[in-house]
């Protein structure tokens, strides 16, 4: 939940629902920290309605360098943060 984030963190999730909102007009969207994953990593240029624009990448990874990790959502926790080695691991599942 945002409440159980630190400053960062917190940061990195509203963020990251922010885009989801301009995306899908959702404020988390099934599998959003995967779409994000890839268009920071420039894997994809667009997420549904979001062109991943310079800005918006460069963004992504300075709040998730300061957060140290990436922000999950799940129906019981809400948003939830993931230090680098839990999200790696998550993220090598899901491929």
């Amino acid at each position: 939940m945002l409440q159980d984030l630190n400053n960062e963190q917190r940061e990195l999730a509203e963020y990251m629902s922010f885009l989801s909102e301009d995306a899908f007009c959702a404020g988390w969207m099934d599998g959003l920290e995967f779409g994000l994953w890839k268009g920071m990593n420039n894997e994809i240029e667009e997420y549904e309605r979001l062109k991943f624009t310079d800005e918006i990448v460069e963004k992504l990874k300075e709040l998730s360098l300061k957060a140290k990790g990436w922000i999950v959502f799940d129906d019981v926790q809400e948003e939830s943060f993931l230090p680098w080695e839990m999200w790696n691991a998550r993220l090598d599942s899901n491929m």
